[in-house]
């Protein structure tokens, strides 16, 4: 699932080619995705000019006049901007022409991401985003990670996970984020302590902003690019996600493995603790 760098490192991309362009034109498909889309509410956008792009934590909001819109990727969504007379892959949604003959395609093999349409004025408040917590690049991030630690005694990975508490943390970063930290993803939160706690905040912060700059992380499945097809490096700056058995590049102990609420962790035993 694209998690706060791959969704920041879109909205940065699509900003770019798009920003205060004006749509002509927008097509709808058939297919469900895990929520409708409406294709009346869409068309209202047609001759508004994409005004901003911002982002709450995985969700991208996007401004045109007086309609607003929310897109998540949830596992496999993509956006990615072409020009018109270009072949669009399956799995295309929805689709709006922009002047200049380029267009935005919403697009999702497993269509478990959305893409909701609804006036501007109810962006904002539109759920989950109030529930969702600080963002993790300009918030406090020690102060939401002590106030988990007095209220939760989940797996501190888990925690990580938990978007009420961080914005757009997903198990990529959080286990990256862990390692960094010398922090083990099974350890209760509410047995880390403050120092513990502050150098974990600061690895979150460092770890995001590296991937942020990286353009994201593109696995083995190719799975996420950004909107002109650039793919994310951070891959190659892993140190425990997806390498389970290889030899950790501090100490040269096998990585290891293990399922937390369903969901595998990977980490150092000799590293984190």
């Amino acid at each position: 699932m694209p998690e706060l760098p791959e969704v920041e490192t879109v909205r940065r991309s699509v900003s770019v080619a798009l920003l205060g362009c004006r749509v002509e034109d927008v097509e709808t498909g058939s297919l469900k995705l895990r929520l409708p889309l409406d294709a009346e509410q869409w068309r209202q956008v047609i001759g508004q000019r994409l005004e901003s792009l911002d982002r709450r934590g995985k969700y991208l909001l996007a401004r045109f006049g007086d309609v607003g819109a929310v897109v998540h990727l949830g596992m496999t969504g993509r956006l990615q901007v072409a020009y018109s007379d270009g072949f669009r892959p399956p799995h295309t949604h929805l689709v709006l022409r922009f002047e200049g003959d380029r267009e935005l395609r919403f697009v999702d093999p497993r269509r478990f991401g959305f893409a909701v349409a609804m006036p501007a004025t109810e962006l904002d408040g539109y759920a989950p985003l109030p529930q969702l917590g600080p963002e993790p690049l300009e918030g406090d991030v020690l102060a939401a990670l002590v106030a988990a630690a007095r209220r939760l005694r989940a797996p501190v990975r888990n925690v990580l996970l938990d978007q009420r508490v961080l914005a757009g943390v997903g198990n990529i970063y959080a286990c990256e984020a862990l390692h960094r930290a010398g922090i083990r993803p099974a350890r209760p939160v509410s047995r880390i302590s403050p120092a513990r706690l502050a150098r974990l905040a600061d690895s979150i912060g460092a770890v995001l902003r590296e991937a942020v700059a990286a353009g994201g992380t593109t696995l083995a499945d190719g799975g996420f690019t950004a909107s002109d097809g650039q793919a994310g490096y951070f891959a190659v700056q892993l140190a425990v996600y997806g390498r389970e058995g290889l030899a950790c590049g501090k100490c040269g102990t096998a990585i290891r493995r293990r399922v937390l609420g369903g969901r595998s962790a990977f980490f150092c035993p000799s590293c984190q603790r």
